[in-house]
């Protein structure tokens, strides 16, 4: 069967940035909506809250996952990929409020579209608000998929990736005016009758990462508004003010409205044309007040504007795994604190103060980066982990090729480990250490020499205690490749 996720969009925004430990317990903390997911499965999670006919706060879940991300098997017809996505509610204080869970199945025509990077699938879920829903967690499993690895084999794993996001309910009912939340929306339509996505009449298809500029240059919003009051006129207008709000909180644009309607609840669309608007965070707020002035409900959101390839090509997990080498522990975690648009104007910022030649085009500093970390995930990539994570990966990142390497994968007599860190040792070498005096260790092991201090990206960031030259000992503890840094001749933080 089909569920909500048959609805699949052409070239509608190739992997972005794209946030977890799967299981109940996520590994990083939660943000707020809209997030995004690590794991096997990169995707972007959304919520945006209505009213039902009795007046009941009914929770909208948009996932966008692109096909890429997800194993296709070819069906009579087509290729079919087929999907489960659970949210789990969490109250305040981390009580499980339960959990509800559904299964999608979609079909494209061909295998070059199942392996898109630049074809989606939007999934929707409703669920009735629980009042005490404080956190929900997003877990996306692909029915098709397994995960890699023994134990999978006999648990039979499926690959899915998760995320966790702070969940903001609409503002309770007062007998007044009161607005839903801001549903942003990569274009609204009118009704098709194959889409999942129709509210009164009008097809919104949810922009689940709220992200516009290069490739959607028009912000696009969708919101209700409830009139609760007692009425005595068929028909009220009222007064509508769109704020557009920067990181600074000042208001960089407005657009002022009046809407006439003649039932308690009506809708509002608003597009706003975003060209003007540089690389960053923003708020849209919606203020809504009638003729008298005296009532005023507000709604509001945050969205990000990227202009940029960079932030639109790259999924969250690569935007994290390049910052994580760049940065210190304590810059990496504000960084993965941020929105997407405060992640891109960090990051510009970042690469603009060390760029050696700000009159040009090019920045050579950050090229030669691009050109490390492409060779480090070439050569020391080891069991699906990037290269560029690794000890190997982020020495060679930070200081270039060694001058120097001296590998012994089945030492011999005089050329075991213990021998060679004798010298280290006298050094002060920082890293873990020998079993004992009179062990002889025959681990693999592996040396890179530098003369004086190689060729670091960021020299002001890699002065250490020595002049005469630099050594790293990698040692493969298991025997399966896997060289993990034990010994450095300096106490430079690696």
């Amino acid at each position: 069967m089909r569920g909500d996720g048959k609805n699949r969009l052409r070239g509608w925004m190739p992997a972005l940035f794209g946030f977890l430990l799967l299981g109940a317990a996520p590994a990083r903390a939660s943000s707020e909506f809209p997030i995004a997911s690590t794991g096997d499965i990169w995707f972007h999670a959304d919520h945006a809250g209505f009213r039902d006919e009795k007046g009941e706060v009914v929770e909208e879940y948009y996932v966008r996952v692109t096909n890429n991300q997800l194993q296709f098997e070819e069906k009579e017809g087509g290729w079919e990929g087929r999907v489960l996505l659970k949210l789990r509610f969490f109250s305040e204080e981390g009580d499980g409020l339960g959990e509800v869970s559904r299964n999608y199945s979609f079909m494209v025509a061909d295998e070059a579209t199942a392996t898109s990077a630049d074809d989606v699938q939007l999934l929707l879920l409703r669920e009735p608000l629980d009042p005490r829903t404080y956190e929900v967690e997003v877990v996306l499993e692909d029915m098709n998929g397994r995960k890699r690895g023994l134990i999978y084999l006999i648990t039979g794993g499926h690959r899915s990736g998760s995320a966790r996001g702070i969940l903001r309910p609409p503002p309770p009912s007062d007998g007044a005016i009161c607005l839903s939340d801001i549903q942003f929306a990569w274009r609204v339509t009118q009704v098709d009758s194959t889409s999942a996505f129709v509210k009164h009449d009008l097809n919104v298809i949810p922009n689940p990462a709220r992200t516009y500029g290069r490739l959607q240059p028009t912000l696009c919003t969708y919101f209700e508004v409830y009139d609760e009051r007692d009425l005595v006129d068929s028909t009220r207008a009222y007064v509508i003010d769109h704020e557009f709000v920067d990181v600074e909180g000042r208001v960089v644009a407005a657009t002022p409205d009046t809407v006439v309607s003649g039932s308690k609840e009506w809708v509002k669309v608003v597009s706003f044309d975003v060209s003007n608007l540089p690389t960053g965070p923003y708020v849209i707020r919606a203020l809504v007040q009638d003729l008298d002035g005296d009532v005023v409900s507000t709604s509001e959101g945050a969205f990000n504007v990227l202009w940029q390839s960079e932030h639109w090509d790259r999924s969250e997990q690569d935007i994290l795994d390049e910052a994580r080498v760049l940065l210190s522990e304590k810059e990496y975690d504000r960084f993965k604190a941020m929105s997407a648009g405060d992640r891109a104007q960090y990051m510009n910022s970042f690469w603009s103060s060390a760029d050696p030649t700000p009159g040009t085009v090019q920045n050579e500093i950050q090229d030669e980066f691009v050109g490390r970390m492409d060779y480090a995930n070439l050569h020391f990539s080891r069991s699906g982990r990037k290269g560029m994570l690794t000890d190997q990966g982020r020495i060679y990142i930070r200081y270039g090729p060694p001058d120097e390497v001296d590998r012994e994968l089945m030492p011999t007599q005089g050329r075991q480990l213990d021998r060679q860190v004798d010298d280290f040792a006298r050094e002060n070498a920082q890293g873990s250490r020998l079993g004992t005096a009179d062990a002889v260790d025959t681990r693999p092991y592996e040396i890179w020499y530098y003369t004086r201090q190689g060729a670091p990206l960021f020299p002001n960031r890699e002065r250490g205690v020595t002049t005469s030259g630099l050594r790293f000992v990698f040692v493969d503890d298991t025997g399966a490749g896997h060289w993990s840094l034990h010994y450095s001749s300096d106490f430079i933080g690696y």
